[in-house]
């Protein structure tokens, strides 16, 4: 018997299939998606590679050669099905990687490490000692000061659990050892998955609307043709609260009375808990939740359980997408258009698309709902290739939120140049005054974005990239007030200086507002009406979203005020007021999407208000209250927007109508990074130049810094290329990756990127 298989830690150089021996302990216990250790070239120690297919006669292409033989089966189970070892040769041919890259990134790295009955774990050498020097601002790191702080509540953790619940390195966790700070010890990692806190439902009677009965029938006619190379896909756009959920739970019902499989995806971690307690509701023990937050031991199990076809229903963030479902038939992305579905660590898949390939890889319907969808996915239906169904109304009687928008130039000019505005504070104390809840959306956490002098101008930037450093309130020390300054790319915390670093002067001022800071003047105002905070500095732990969001819920809190992770997919039936603080911070974005970004946000945003019986209202706070980006929210007008931004990215050559291809160059010494960048762009124009046909619509733009020229320490710049053909970026794109280049530099590659900084 022999095997294929995919080197893991192949380079683009020697990415093929490579023919191997079964040896005769190891035939019928090897087969297609096993993870294997095979001799490979000279290395002494054999190499990790995954089984692409196994055959009773040797290869054609290894005729000639005498075929060494696979040294160990790691896992005695396969860790993927054939399905995803289709979909890893697709991934290979869109996002730049190797097969083996694209199913490590399918892999949680834990499958083939959590079998270990003991795991390292670390703790505080001496807790008492920690807690003095956190007082006394010792610490210089954010990635020090959360594993200190995680330590003290939870004792102890592994590693694995610590890197993931603080968003740390493994090289953070060793320099802390060797400073004495942890000491580390095995520990016996757990079988027995805990159950994640309940969440309590509020009843409901289930009676469709007619255009939620219509949309059912449709996606449920699609259901009975399974044909598998042809692609079925819905666009369920519906207002907020128009009940898009239940359509997907009854399109799942008849997936599962077929004997088939679900995949829904949601965008943010925070929404995976309510989609998950929703779906449990209806279908009890079928049900496996996959997303980043899980623990290695939950990771492992709940994969296994998957895989051995335990689970039928999967709920999970972008990365389950991956999720090793056999027979699927039905998969729904819910809230398509966010960007989170994108990954920005290599390889830079886009969930959606990957859903759309395994969608006709195994013949399923792909439902995409949203309530204002992505300009590419209009566009798709506005061409035919899916099918729009449509939820024009919300279910039950309080129909669709009153939006008014307030001019904060008015406010400014009247002398009144708080955070909230007048006719905000007004309605929020009648709200308050009604046993009434709010919702307060400000898109940047930390209590100010800037520092500047008024003496020189200067602005204090991180030392480490070129980008302003936050004021944060302190967030480690509950009963003292010191303000901190923390970059937000890199996570280095310093104090703030009493005087200008660069003039020495002492008229240092902040300017901006984040979530620290409308909390803050929050309490000041409105008195005894309490509020809670929900942004990246309070959701750090595993259950942190849930929390917080029980919390709200059984109104022990009158107000939630968050960043955009508060705007989607939540569903409080007591929130009748919605306020955002400042739409002129969304809508400034260096990016072709912010226009796109700013209506979706604004509109999410509004749909929080009202989903109950009581008539909600939603204030927008804004400097531009002509913006068509604003007013077209304001109106809840998708259509009016949609065409205005599409005459505007046809007349720029911006996707749907054309393509953007990223080359991102990085390093420690910026001459090195800018001579690669520049010899990279004069390779890439003598390929285009020696074959004219393959690159005839191409432009590419001269080599230039990235927005972002440096971070953590990393000099950066850029090339673009733009073409109406994805083709031949594609081409393009291949041509950079196959350019020899140096080891001391990092070289990124992204089609449509999602962040052009």
């Amino acid at each position: 018997m022999y095997a294929q298989v995919w080197i893991e830690e192949a380079t683009r150089g020697f990415d093929r299939d490579w023919s191997y021996k079964i040896p005769e302990e190891l035939i019928g216990k090897i087969k297609p998606g096993c993870l294997v250790e095979v001799p490979f070239a000279r290395r002494k120690q054999p190499v990790r590679a995954y089984v692409y297919n196994v055959f009773a006669e040797r290869p054609a292409s290894a005729e000639e050669l005498d075929l060494r033989s696979i040294a160990n089966l790691v896992l005695p189970e396969p860790v993927v099905t054939s399905e995803m070892l289709e979909l890893a040769r697709e991934m290979r041919r869109r996002y730049f990687c190797s097969r083996g890259r694209a199913v490590r990134t399918m892999v949680p790295a834990t499958v083939s490490t959590v079998g270990d009955r003991k795991e390292l774990a670390a703790r505080l050498s001496d807790p008492a000692c920690v807690v003095d020097m956190l007082a006394e601002d010792e610490f210089t790191s954010l990635g020090h000061i959360r594993v200190c702080e995680f330590l003290l509540v939870h004792e102890s953790a592994l590693l694995s659990e610590i890197r993931q619940a603080c968003q740390v390195s493994s090289n953070v966790l060793t320099y802390m050892k060797n400073k004495g700070i942890l000491e580390y010890f095995p520990q016996k990692v757990r079988r027995v998955l805990e159950p994640a806190p309940a969440i309590e439902l509020p009843p409901q009677s289930i009676t469709l609307t007619s255009e939620q009965t219509e949309a059912v029938e449709s996606i449920n006619s699609a259901l009975k043709l399974t044909e598998q190379g042809c692609l079925k896909e819905f666009l369920l756009q519906g207002v907020t609260g128009s009940g898009k959920t239940e359509i997907y739970l009854q399109a799942a019902a008849k997936i599962l009375s077929q004997g088939k499989s679900v995949l829904i995806l949601v965008p943010e971690i925070a929404l995976t808990p309510l989609m998950m307690a929703r779906v449990s509701e209806r279908f009890q023990d079928e049900v496996a939740i996959l997303h980043s937050r899980l623990t290695p031991v939950e990771r492992y199990e709940t994969w296994k359980l998957i895989l051995q076809g335990e689970r039928h229903i999967v709920v999970g963030a972008r990365s389950a997408v991956f999720a090793p479902l056999s027979d699927l038939g039905l998969i729904v992305v819910d809230e398509e258009q966010d960007h989170s579905y994108k990954s920005e660590t290599t390889p830079r898949y886009h969930a959606v698309e990957l859903a759309r390939i395994r969608a006709i890889l195994n013949g399923a319907v792909l439902v995409l709902g949203s309530a204002t969808p992505s300009v590419e996915t209009s566009y798709r239906a506005l061409q035919g290739r899916s099918t729009k169904l449509e939820l024009p109304t919300r279910v039950g009687g309080a129909g669709m939120a009153k939006v008014s928008i307030v001019d904060l130039r008015r406010e400014r000019a009247a002398g009144h140049k708080s955070l909230f505005s007048r006719p905000l504070v007004k309605a929020l104390k009648d709200t308050f005054s009604r046993d009434e809840q709010a919702m307060l959306l400000i898109n940047r956490r930390g209590f100010s974005t800037t520092i500047i002098c008024n003496d020189c101008g200067e602005i204090l930037t991180c030392p480490s990239c070129d980008i302003a450093l936050t004021v944060h309130k302190n967030p480690w020390q509950k009963e003292t007030v010191g303000n901190h300054l923390i970059c937000h790319y890199c996570g280095k915390v310093s104090s703030l200086p009493p005087d200008c670093p660069s003039c020495g002067g002492s008229e240092l001022d902040s300017v901006g507002a984040g979530t620290q800071q409308a909390e803050a003047l929050f309490a000041e105002l409105f008195s005894p009406a309490k509020a809670v905070r929900m942004d990246l500095d309070t959701t750090s732990g595993r259950y942190s979203h849930q929390e917080i969001l029980d919390a709200f819920s059984r109104r022990e809190y009158d107000c939630l005020i968050g960043t955009q992770m508060i705007a989607k997919g939540h569903d409080f039936h007591n929130v009748t007021l919605v306020g955002v603080l400042s739409a002129d911070q969304i809508l400034a974005q260096s990016d072709y999407r912010a226009r796109e970004s700013a209506f979706q946000l604004l509109t999410q945003s509004a749909g929080r208000s009202g989903r109950g019986e009581l008539p909600g209202q939603v204030i927008i706070q804004t400097s531009q209250p002509d913006n068509t980006v604003i007013r077209t929210a304001a109106e809840q007008d998708f259509s009016a927007f949609i065409e205005s931004e599409l005459q505007f990215r046809q007349r720029a050559g911006y996707p749907p109508f054309g393509h953007i291809g990223l080359i991102l160059i990085s390093g420690l010494k910026e001459n090195l990074v800018r001579e690669h960048a520049e010899k990279l762009r004069k390779h890439l124009c003598a390929q285009m130049e020696r074959y004219p046909a393959s690159f005839a619509q191409t432009e590419l733009l001269p080599c230039q810094r990235a927005p972002l020229a440096r971070l953590r320490g990393r000099y950066r710049y850029r090339l673009i290329a733009k073409s109406p053909s994805k083709e031949e970026l594609t081409s393009l794109l291949r041509a950079a990756d196959s350019f020899k280049r140096r080891t001391d530099l990092t070289v990124v590659l992204d089609i449509n990127p999602y962040s052009m900084l």
